[in-house]
């Protein structure tokens, strides 16, 4: 019977074998460039594969901090909305509307609620539109066309 061979009795890589001949030497050396070439290979393929990964990780965590940016923005300016609105809505002057402080629209109203007390209530944060003030005579009523058509008159002497 033949007997097998386990790896702990298997001869050493570069161990000379009396039963191979020439052509089992010329066999195994090539089978060592092969394997060699295939390590090349695969050193290559596996830096190739870690420098796409990079590349994407550094491209996913790009798109990660543009939004975080993004969203930051975003919640800065809705609270910036949100203490303008406030501020309308309770009469505050535009100069103090920024001093107004709170997370949410409640604790916003109920700061402009306090500072209104700082207010003397006689004084007119927004001034209201006066009617009454403006151009009163007919060129004021008149149409743009109409007016540069009376204009052309006068300067014709007609």
């Amino acid at each position: 019977m033949s007997e097998v061979v386990t790896p702990d009795a298997a001869p050493e890589v570069g161990a000379e074998t009396p039963e191979l001949g020439d052509a089992g030497k010329k066999a195994i050396a090539a089978e060592r460039r092969r394997a060699d070439a295939l390590d090349k290979e695969l050193k290559a393929l596996r830096a190739e594969a870690e420098a796409r990964a990079t590349a994407e990780l550094s491209e996913l965590e790009r798109v990660k901090k543009e939004r975080d940016e993004l969203a930051t923005g975003k919640s800065a300016s809705d609270r910036e909305a949100i203490r303008l609105k406030v501020a309308l809505e309770k009469g505050l002057p535009a100069n103090l509307a920024a001093r107004l402080q709170g997370d949410d629209y409640d604790s916003l109203v109920a700061d402009a609620d306090a500072l209104l007390e700082f207010i003397p209530s006689d004084a007119k944060p927004i001034p209201k539109l006066d009617p009454s003030q403006g151009p009163k005579d007919a060129v004021g009523d008149q149409s743009p066309g109409a007016q540069f058509a009376a204009h052309l008159h006068q300067q014709l002497g007609h």
